[in-house]
């Protein structure tokens, strides 16, 4: 008999604080369905990462030093990556503000959320406006 068991969301984590990639990749790993496959510290290693690992879902700080994550979702989807990138901002105003499909307050993210992030995405892929 055939397993049932769809396969976990791979999840990658980029953002320049490793305090928020610790309590990201706990997040990640308590919610359900979901796996963190790795982690990068600049927008620039996020690309290099996502074409390394071809994770499903990347959750990309906004604000990084050298391109940010508006840059670097871009550089990803012109490489081919098919990943859904969330973008995530420990700035509320930025995130409200930021021009971008979603970005998420970091304070809001939790499992309830990550997986309706998932759900709504990948449902309905939006690319990242220039």
């Amino acid at each position: 008999m055939p397993s049932t068991a769809t396969a976990p969301v791979r999840v990658l984590i980029v953002d320049d604080g490793t305090y928020f990639q610790d309590v990201a990749r706990e997040l990640v790993d308590a919610t359900s369905g979901f796996e963190c496959v790795g982690a990068a510290c600049s927008g620039e290693e996020g690309v290099d990462e996502a074409e390394r690992l071809r994770p499903d879902l990347v959750l990309m700080d906004v604000c990084m030093p050298g391109i940010g994550g508006m840059e670097a979702a871009r550089r990803m989807s012109a490489r081919g990556n098919p990943a859904v990138v969330v973008l995530v901002s420990a700035d509320d105003a930025l995130a409200a503000h930021a021009g971008a499909p979603r970005v998420v307050p970091k304070c809001k993210l939790c499992p309830s959320v990550l997986r309706a992030l998932w759900d709504e995405r990948r449902a309905q892929p939006v690319a990242v406006r220039a």
